[in-house]
C-alpha cells in the first residue's frame, strides 16, 4: 500500500497506521482523563473524610480538654500568706475559746538566741488562752476578752498541757482496719507489682474504731498510705480524724474527712525494697517481683509508660496551642492507668 504525502510534501501515514496512532492518542487521552478524575476524586475523597471526622469531634468536648492542659503544664504551690478561714470550715460552727491551759507555742522565748533556738533550747510552756475562728487560731495569750454578742464555745482547760495536734506521716488507718477481721485489710491492691491507679480514699471507712482512739492519743491529722507490699502502691491521701456529727461534721465520709479539700498537692507510695520482693516471692505467683533486680525492671516499664502519656499529650496541646483546639481531630490522649504516675513526672505528684 502506498504511502499518501501531506501539503509539505512529507509521507504520512498508512491509513491503517494512522488508525493505530488515533486509537492510541485517545488511549492515552482517556488514560490522562482518568488520572485526573481519580486525584481529584482522592482529594475530594480526603477532604469529605477530614470535614466529616471533624465534624464527628465534640467542639464543646474539644474545649473542655484543652483547658486541661494548662493543668497539665503546672506545678502546685504550697497555699501562703493569712487566711481568713480553714478549708475544712463549715458555716454555722462556734469559735471555741480554750482558757487557763499550759501552751507549748513551738516558739523559743523572748531573748533566746538563734543559736540555742536551733539547738532546742529556750523552749518553754507558757500559760494562755486560745481562740480558734473559722477553724483557724487566731490568738494565743492570756485574758482574751470577747463581747457579749459572740456565739463561742468556751472550755476550760484547768491548767491541762495543750499542744498542737500531731500529723502522722505514715498510716494505713482506716484501709487496714482494727479489729483485724479476716478480709477486712483494702491496704494492698496485689493484683500487680505496680499499681500507681490505686487510692487509698477508695478504701477509708470513716467508721473504723481505731480513728478515734488514733485522735484521742493527739494525732489529729494523717497521710492514709496504701501498703508497701508493692513497688508502686497508689496514692496517698492526707485526712483529719475528725469525721461525722460527734466531732462537728455534717457528713460521715471519707471526702469529708480531707485535710486539704482543694487536693493541692497529690501523694504516691512507692517502696524499694525487700517489701514487695518478698511479698510476690512469698506468695509464688507467676508475675511480679522476685529479685531487686526484677523490681527495677518494674519501676523503668512503669516510667516509660508514664512518659509516653506525659509526651503524647504534650504533642497534643502544642499542637492545639498553634493550630486552635477547635481544629483538632481528635481528643487529648488519656489513660487512666498511667495518669497519675505521669503527674509524678510532671511533678504534680510527692513521692512519699
Amino acid at each position: 500500500m502506498e504511502a499518501f504525502e501531506d501539503k509539505e510534501g512529507l509521507p504520512r501515514y498508512t491509513p491503517v497506521d494512522e488508525h493505530v496512532v488515533r486509537r492510541s492518542r485517545r488511549h492515552r487521552r482517556r488514560l490522562v482523563r482518568l488520572i485526573v478524575l481519580l486525584c481529584l476524586g482522592f482529594l475530594a475523597y480526603r477532604q469529605w473524610n477530614r470535614w466529616d471526622t471533624h465534624r464527628a469531634v465534640s467542639q464543646e468536648r474539644l474545649r473542655a480538654e484543652y483547658a486541661q492542659c494548662s493543668k497539665l503544664r503546672s506545678t502546685p504551690q504550697d497555699p501562703s500568706g493569712p487566711r481568713d478561714r480553714n478549708a475544712r470550715y463549715l458555716e454555722g460552727q462556734k469559735s471555741v475559746l480554750i482558757r487557763n491551759a499550759i501552751v507549748w507555742t513551738g516558739e523559743p522565748t523572748v531573748g533566746t538566741s538563734p543559736e540555742d533556738a536551733h539547738d532546742g533550747k529556750g523552749y518553754s510552756w507558757v500559760q494562755a488562752d486560745v481562740l480558734l475562728e473559722r477553724g483557724l487560731i487566731t490568738q494565743v495569750g492570756s485574758g482574751i476578752s470577747l463581747s457579749l454578742s459572740d456565739d463561742i464555745e468556751i472550755w476550760d482547760a484547768q491548767g491541762r498541757q495543750l499542744t498542737a495536734g500531731i500529723v502522722d506521716m505514715h498510716s494505713h488507718a482506716g484501709d487496714d482496719m482494727l479489729p483485724d477481721l479476716r478480709g477486712s485489710s483494702d491496704t494492698n491492691e496485689l493484683s500487680s507489682d505496680i499499681t500507681p491507679y490505686v487510692r487509698s480514699i477508695d478504701g477509708i471507712n470513716p467508721l473504723d474504731p481505731q480513728i478515734q482512739v488514733i485522735k484521742s492519743g493527739g494525732v489529729t491529722t494523717s497521710l492514709i498510705l496504701p501498703g508497701s507490699g508493692n513497688n508502686i502502691g497508689g496514692e496517698a491521701y492526707v485526712l483529719k480524724h475528725a469525721v461525722g456529727k460527734a466531732n462537728g461534721r455534717s457528713e460521715l465520709s471519707a471526702e469529708s474527712m480531707l485535710a486539704d479539700p482543694d487536693h493541692n498537692w497529690r501523694y504516691m507510695k512507692m517502696a524499694c525494697g525487700e517489701n514487695a520482693k518478698r511479698v510476690y516471692g512469698r506468695l509464688g505467683r507467676d508475675f511480679g517481683p522476685f529479685s531487686r533486680l526484677g523490681e527495677a525492671w518494674y519501676f523503668r516499664h512503669a516510667f516509660e509508660q508514664a512518659s509516653k502519656l506525659v509526651k503524647a499529650q504534650d504533642d497534643w496541646c502544642e499542637l492545639a496551642d498553634n493550630s486552635g483546639a477547635q481544629n483538632m481531630e481528635s481528643y487529648l490522649p488519656l489513660d487512666l492507668q498511667w495518669e497519675s504516675l505521669g503527674a509524678v513526672l510532671r511533678g504534680q505528684v510527692r513521692i512519699c
